[in-house]
């Protein structure tokens, strides 16, 4: 078994107890520190889905969501609706995988390390989902954001698309085939107080930011996989449909 897929499976399953797995995890010293690092965030993600989400943080959200929307880009009345429906639904399903440390209320977080903590902690669930999605419904995820895809033959396969916390607020999130692995795709938007990185590396995983008119295009994936290209691709097709 390579790293590679050494890594893989410990995502997938930290407490994997199948013979190769166990034989890849002893043999060397940075594999046995990738396991017990892996367990050790599957121990702090089962303590962080014990703790309670205040009851009003969801009108918060969507409240500093709608005040922060441009003169310039008019609402029509269901959006504020819709606005609504995506904050209570990234509450409920990404505060399962996101949490922040204790260091994040000393400044504004650095987008790489919301961006990489975000991708490891949903990486067992992202790495396999395909939800078979549409243009329609990856454009209706990033309707809120103000921008949508012109064309998703532009961008290759969407296997993923959602809203999520990050940074305190709400984002998009696509999960897009790149030529080797999937990759992450985030628009946040641009007033989010973040400490701006272009370009960022961290373990077998590297990620790249680009400024939109509105928000911040962040991509994430395999050191493997070119993320500069797929981040270019994303923006030119987001550019387009405008």
């Amino acid at each position: 078994m390579d790293d590679l897929e050494f890594r893989r499976r410990a995502y997938a399953d930290p407490d994997d107890k199948s013979p190769e797995f166990l034989r890849a995890s002893s043999a060397h010293a940075g594999n046995r520190q990738f396991l017990e690092d892996m367990k050790g965030f599957n121990h702090k993600l089962a303590r962080a889905l014990d703790e309670p989400v205040p009851p009003s943080l969801p009108d918060k959200l969507m409240l500093s969501h709608l005040l922060r929307q441009p003169e310039s880009r008019p609402l029509p009345g269901w959006r504020h609706l819709a606005m609504a429906a995506s904050v209570a639904f990234a509450l409920g399903f990404a505060t399962r995988f996101v949490t922040f440390s204790p260091q994040a209320a000393a400044g504004p977080p650095s987008v790489s390390q919301v961006a990489l903590h975000h991708v490891m902690r949903e990486m067992p669930f992202t790495h396999y989902i395909d939800e078979e999605v549409t243009l329609t419904t990856v454009n209706a995820k990033l309707r809120p954001y103000g921008t949508q895809l012109h064309d998703m033959a532009e961008v290759g396969k969407v296997y993923y698309a959602n809203h999520c916390m990050f940074a305190g607020g709400p984002a998009a999130h696509l999960v897009i085939q790149g030529e080797h692995e999937r990759v992450h795709v985030f628009l946040v938007p641009m007033e989010r107080p973040l400490q701006i990185q272009s370009r960022f590396t961290e373990d077998n995983l590297h990620g790249e930011v680009m400024p939109m008119s509105y928000n911040r295009l962040v991509v994430v994936s395999d050191r493997g996989e070119d993320v500069h290209r797929m981040a270019q691709k994303v923006k030119a097709s987001l550019e387009k449909a405008i």
